[in-house]
């Protein structure tokens, strides 16, 4: 890489960028945005770059529904016309080109039009493993009007940060831990753990980990991610978190960071896991949201002298209250697949379902920590960080708005038993859990209509395959049981 311009000056590095992605009511549509000065001084500067550091193509990037990387290569030649342009993408790219069991793609065909993604000069970074490249997210637009497609998760977090900060007068800050699983694949293709638990958070086992997370260090900083600090919980399972951030920032990163796994388990021959629930018998794969709500001056507004040992402000309660409130919709989008549910079906193994709240009792969907912080324990792996943080937004916002009470925070442990009623706890399968959400009319404005319809296309057709697969379990128990 080049560390001088060619008049000798230094150069910068291609990971700096002069700005974060600009407000909502800036790249809400792109023919508008491409045309301003600061847009082209940005993808000039880009495109200086990319010469001084020899960085010959870029990755394109936007989140799928499901929260799969897609897009498309772009050479540095053809950048500057594409960052000003954008380039065309089929809607399916976003959902799933394959046929349902119905014999229809989902949400889309391949006569509908295509939209049109556009780079985040904000998100540009080269990539460590690769210098020649780099990436940069987009958000999806309609080529006629130019407005952002609902269909967009990426450009749906945007708006639901713009619409929440404007309103509250605060942003919500988010963390998410993301558990994940390390393992290896045995010549006869079945999946063997990597590492076996001493005890949680045991540094013998990281000590096992340190290749991998010197090299997760490495391009997390390379890709300017601000890892903070890793633990090891169960089997496999290697957590390394950052910093937290304001919605759509902390959110790229995250992203970010998750591709990064899959990278560095190549490079060691293994494979980075977030299904949900890989085997039962030990933890999941869960990515619990830490949400606070935080002024111009840095201070955490959801603190307070409410609900006891809980100490939330009355901005707190409401905010936890519309989450508790919308909980049962929500479980779709933070447990998105059949295989989620497995999640709680394994009792003990530290998966909540009571639709409840407490002081640091992580046996409830929502923990209170002693900052002050909500912890919404009820997400996966498996979900889409853009979908579930707009969730938080949305739910919590509507619980503002409504000054909805979430109660007495709850005690004792609640995750001993699943037959409890069903207004105590939240869908415990997949269907039920579909149901849920269309029962609930602010899922309507979390999503628009082409990004709600075909969200509800993508879990109908998980669930569908789902019931449609006869499993090794069900020969093994049902094949002989009957004379």
């Amino acid at each position: 890489m080049a560390t001088t311009s060619r008049d000798g000056s230094p150069a910068r590095s291609g990971n700096e960028t002069a700005s974060a992605t600009p407000p909502f009511d800036v790249i809400s549509n792109y023919k508008e945005w491409t045309a301003s000065a600061e847009h082209r001084e940005a993808v000039a500067e880009i495109v200086r770059r990319m010469e001084l550091d020899g960085i010959d193509g870029v990755y394109l990037v936007s989140p799928s529904l499901d929260g799969r990387p897609v897009g498309k290569f772009v050479a540095r030649d053809n950048f500057e016309r594409v960052a000003i342009n954008g380039i065309g993408l089929h809607p399916l790219a976003l959902t799933d080109f394959r046929a349902t069991l119905w014999g229809q793609p989902i949400g889309f065909n391949e006569d509908d039009r295509e939209g049109t993604i556009v780079p985040d000069p904000a998100t540009f970074r080269q990539l460590p493993w690769e210098p020649r490249l780099a990436r940069a997210f987009c958000f999806y637009y309609d080529t006629d009007s130019g407005d952002i497609r609902d269909l967009d998760p990426r450009g749906t977090l945007a708006r639901h940060e713009h619409i929440f900060a404007n309103e509250v007068g605060a942003n919500m800050m988010v963390g998410i831990e993301p558990e994940l699983m390390w393992l290896r694949r045995k010549d006869d293709g079945e999946l063997e753990h990597t590492v076996e638990p001493f005890a949680f958070y045991e540094i013998a086992y990281l000590e096992e980990w340190e290749p991998i997370l010197l090299d997760l260090i490495e391009y997390g900083r390379g890709m300017g991610i601000p890892i903070s600090h890793a633990d090891s919980e169960d089997k496999s399972q290697v957590e390394v978190n950052q910093a937290p951030g304001t919605p759509l920032a902390y959110v790229d990163n995250f992203y970010t960071y998750r591709q990064l796994c899959r990278i560095v388990a190549r490079k060691h021959g293994l494979i980075a896991t977030f299904m949900a629930k890989p085997f039962m018998g030990c933890s999941a794969n869960g990515h619990h949201h830490s949400l606070s709500l935080v002024d111009d001056a840095g201070e955490n507004v959801m603190a307070g002298d409410l609900k006891g040992r809980s100490r939330l402000s009355e901005a707190g309660a409401h905010f936890l209250g519309g989450l508790i409130d919308h909980v049962d919709a929500m479980t779709v989008i933070g447990a998105p697949s059949a295989n989620s549910y497995k999640r709680f079906w394994d009792i003990g193994m530290w998966a909540p379902f009571h639709k409840s709240y407490g002081f640091d009792n992580r046996s409830c969907l929502f923990r209170v920590r002693p900052t002050s912080v909500i912890e919404a324990r009820g997400m996966d792996a498996s979900c889409n960080p853009y979908l579930t943080v707009s969730a938080c937004l949305v739910c919590g916002l509507d619980g503002i708005r409504n000054g909805t009470d979430p109660g007495e925070p709850a005690e004792g442990n609640l995750m001993q038993d699943l037959t409890i009623p069903r207004e105590e706890r939240i869908p415990t399968v997949l269907n039920e859990a579909i149901d849920a959400f269309k029962a609930d009319d602010l899922m309507r404005e979390l999503f628009r209509p082409e990004l709600y319809e075909t969200f509800v296309g993508l879990r109908q057709d998980d669930m569908d395959r789902y019931w449609a697969h006869v499993s090794a379990w069900e020969r093994e128990f049902y094949l002989e049981r009957w004379p």
